[in-house]
């Protein structure tokens, strides 16, 4: 390892451990602080190379020393025992590190983007978020939806958490931003007004998935310019990642 040395930290009581493991473990923390905690030395190089602002990293007694370096911010080195206390896995990578949040814009911008409606699965937020990174279709979530910094929804995101276009605001507050611009905007729907998306047009428009159980809101039908249903046979519906995704597509295949 090049650069200054890590200092070693033993005990559970420290501090900075101590704050890791709050940060981990509560929703509530993570807000009060403005912080989140991500894991894997890939994930670090990814959020290094997107300039985010990393704080803090802690790095395993037993991770490999040729591949330790001075990545830039505070290091400490740490026994296993503590950096699997830390870790919101069962089996840790061995380098863990924190993050200051970066601010989401609220009004989604001009042209075709993805709705997320009160979305409550770590998961399929994260696997979204991941979809819209690598469909370049900006993706709008309304306040209902998971906490974007759910340690399980920034796994899902594999990387894309630090790249892909994101927006958080209010649902009206949505609804009212497409209305200004003059985006039409579409519900996924399992209803007999729904058209098959095949045959709507979605360039330059928006298109909104639900709730996993509800599915999209009375509200946001009364906001939509249409409804429009995925062509399926042999299962009831579609998981909301899924859906999300072959909307994606189409908005995609449209331009």
């Amino acid at each position: 390892m090049s650069g200054k040395a890590m200092e070693l930290i033993t005990s559970r009581d420290n501090p900075k451990i101590r704050r890791v493991i709050k940060l981990q473990s509560g929703k509530r923390q993570r807000e009060k602080e403005g912080l989140f905690c991500c894991e894997g030395e890939k994930l670090l190089n990814e959020a290094l190379a997107c300039d985010v602002q990393v704080e803090q990293i802690f790095v395993s007694q037993e991770f490999p020393e040729e591949r330790r370096r001075d990545w830039g911010p505070d290091a400490y080195l740490a026994p296993r025992r503590l950096m699997e206390q830390m870790s919101g896995v069962e089996t840790p990578q061995g380098l863990l590190f924190v993050c200051r949040m970066r601010e989401l814009p609220q009004s989604p911008p001009p042209g075709e983007c993805l709705v997320l409606e009160d979305l409550r699965d770590p998961g399929n937020l994260g696997a979204a978020v991941r979809t819209a990174e690598a469909f370049d279709v900006p993706l709008v979530m309304t306040e209902g939806c998971v906490e974007l910094y759910n340690p399980k929804t920034i796994r899902s995101t594999m990387g894309s958490i630090f790249r892909a276009k994101l927006y958080r605001a209010p649902a009206e507050a949505i609804f009212d931003a497409l209305d200004r611009q003059g985006t039409p905007l579409y519900a996924a729907a399992l209803s007999p007004q729904a058209q098959d998306v095949r045959r709507v047009d979605l360039k330059g428009a928006a298109a909104a998935v639900g709730n996993e159980a509800r599915g999209v809101s009375p509200a946001l039908l009364r906001r939509s310019a249409g409804q429009v249903i995925i062509p399926i046979q042999g299962a009831e519906s579609l998981n909301a990642s899924v859906a999300a995704a072959l909307l994606m597509w189409e908005m995609r295949r449209g331009r």
